[in-house]
């Protein structure tokens, strides 16, 4: 680029700067001009020297100041240009930041799905990302984010944070009425919601749905669903920069368990169900639970115990997928309902619940039959 082209691409600045070197070129050349006009001859008288030395003095410190000023001008006007460079690299490497930041909790995401076999889905990783970072923009990245929740505002992490801290307290429950029971199913699926993710994997007897949407939380393995919660949510807090959440280390109690098997049709909630005649085996547990004699011992000590086995871990219901496992539950239940009805004449309510409870085993027997 030669010297009028980039006169022509430079800013105004650099037109006063040259201006005003040209404006002392030519005051010198008008002043030199004046004087040569009226002083014409060499002159030998020695005045007449220190008054053109003088003259050439003043000259070159006026000259000197114009191209002293000139200078700072145009030393000012590169030193804005390259301010604006350094403002843009650092606006682009921060957007490079976010998007390395971005593309790395992405992939911290694809490690837990793989954690867990692929079985969970997180479907809007980015979505999510702008959930735990919602300060963060292309102008401004931030690797730490504080959990943040009050009465009029909650991020996603304050979120996250009360409802894992009183689900903590809420298991150490041993009496549920149906409201609470509803507050847990509530709770355990807002939670998933929070945590971003979907379940994708084969349903189990005994998960939860909402509405539509199959969570994975099995009623009957609950402190698994509940480990893998809090697995998600220790990395959201470690990659946000905060301490991990150290509760639910305690496993469900049977209270637990029980309370979401007795309400497991609260209005939006139900429980998976595929095993023949499931629900009234339930039923009939709780039945069998409260049937006592005299002393207060069992009626059906051993077909209870059966059933509590089968309700302790979504793998022991399972098994009810085997015939014969099945058979031999109910076979039992039947032997010990008839072994138990002699002992209690007809007008004992007693033996009328007995009564009732055998119709149930062979409904079951019938249902099971059909499937």
């Amino acid at each position: 680029m030669g010297f009028g082209e980039r006169v022509k691409a430079s800013s105004p600045w650099s037109w006063i700067a040259i201006g005003i070197l040209l404006t002392s070129v030519g005051g010198g050349i008008t002043l030199f001009l004046i004087y040569s006009h009226y002083f014409p001859y060499l002159s030998g008288i020695r005045d007449d020297w220190n008054v053109f030395g003088a003259l050439l003095g003043g000259f070159g410190s006026c000259f000197g100041a114009g191209a002293t000023l000139a200078t700072l001008l145009f030393l000012a006007h590169q030193n804005r240009k390259q301010q604006g460079f350094i403002e843009w690299q650092i606006k682009a490497q921060t957007f490079e930041q976010l998007l390395s930041h971005q593309r790395v909790f992405g992939e911290r995401l694809q490690e837990i799905e793989s954690r867990y076999d692929s079985k969970i889905r997180f479907l809007d990783a980015e979505s999510l990302y702008i959930r735990l970072f919602p300060k963060n923009c292309p102008s401004k990245v931030d690797f730490h984010s504080d959990p943040e929740y009050s009465e009029t505002h909650e991020s996603l992490l304050g979120s996250l944070k009360a409802r894992f801290e009183r689900l903590d307290k809420f298991l150490d429950k041993a009496e549920w009425t149906a409201s609470e029971a509803y507050d847990l199913f509530e709770t355990l699926c807002d939670l998933i919601d929070d945590l971003g993710f979907k379940w994708v994997g084969e349903p189990s007897d005994g998960d939860i749905v909402r509405g539509e949407i199959h969570t994975g939380v099995n009623i009957y393995s609950l402190h698994e669903s509940l480990l893998r919660m809090k697995s998600i949510y220790n990395s959201y807090l470690r990659f946000t920069g905060n301490t991990e959440f150290d509760g639910l280390n305690r496993g469900v109690t049977s209270f637990v368990r029980e309370a979401l098997m007795k309400n497991r049709r609260l209005r939006k909630f139900v429980v998976y169900n595929s095993v023949p005649g499931l629900s009234n085996l339930q039923d009939l547990y709780f039945e069998i639970e409260s049937l006592r004699d005299d002393a207060s011992y069992w009626l059906l000590p051993e077909t209870l115990e059966l059933l509590r086995e089968i309700f302790e871990s979504r793998e022991s219901v399972a098994e009810l997928h085997d015939i014969h496992n099945y058979m031999y539950i109910l076979g039992n239940g039947v032997k010990e309902v008839k072994d138990a009805l002699l002992k209690f004449d007809e007008h004992d309510e007693r033996h009328t619940r007995l009564k009732a409870c055998e119709e149930t085993l062979h409904a079951i027997f019938a249902e099971t039959r059909q499937a």
